[in-house]
């Protein structure tokens, strides 16, 4: 994959996975793995069940399919389960941002990552009414300084640049 692509999750969650030494559909992407925040592996669900893809054996990331070499790369023996320090969207959605000077910036939204699967940055939303006077706030991921089980700390104010603020309709 290209390293000058920037992925969401969106461009993989809901994708196609196919074979191309099988020349067969082996499933579709129905979550993410994390490590942190770098991404580790795909869920894909088929006829098998649910499997792990490690993000590293990805072909290519088209715009209609997911490219795999084989359809052995899936672990279907793992189904969705999670290694250690590892989490999925829905997990890393609900943790909570603190800054370094005690300040509560939200909760994690969204994230971009090069096509290594890295994070480059993350969207922190606070919390509106039906989604009215939320804001979001983009932090770079050379701010991040810990993803621990229940919050991300990062470092802002006197410790870091200004992260870029959005609000949101």
């Amino acid at each position: 994959m290209g390293s000058s692509t920037q992925l969401r999750d969106k461009d993989l969650v809901g994708k196609i996975v196919v074979s191309m030494a099988d020349g067969a559909q082996v499933g579709t992407v129905k979550d993410l793995v994390f490590h942190g925040l770098d991404l580790n592996a795909l869920v894909v669900n088929g006829e098998r069940g649910e499997g792990l893809l490690p993000y590293k054996s990805l072909g290519t990331n088209g715009p209609d399919a997911i490219t795999i070499e084989s359809y052995t790369l899936v672990d279907w023996s793992a189904g969705a389960g999670l290694g250690p320090n590892s989490m999925d969207l829905s997990q890393l959605r609900e943790l909570s941002v603190v800054d370094s000077d005690g300040k509560s910036l939200g909760h994690f939204h969204d994230l971009t990552m090069d096509a290594a699967g890295i994070t480059q940055e993350i969207a922190v939303r606070t919390d509106g009414v039906f989604g009215i006077g939320s804001h979001e706030t983009v932090i770079p991921a050379s701010h991040i300084r810990a993803v621990g089980a229940s919050m991300i700390t990062v470092d802002t104010g006197s410790k870091a640049a200004t992260a870029s603020h959005r609000g949101t309709k």
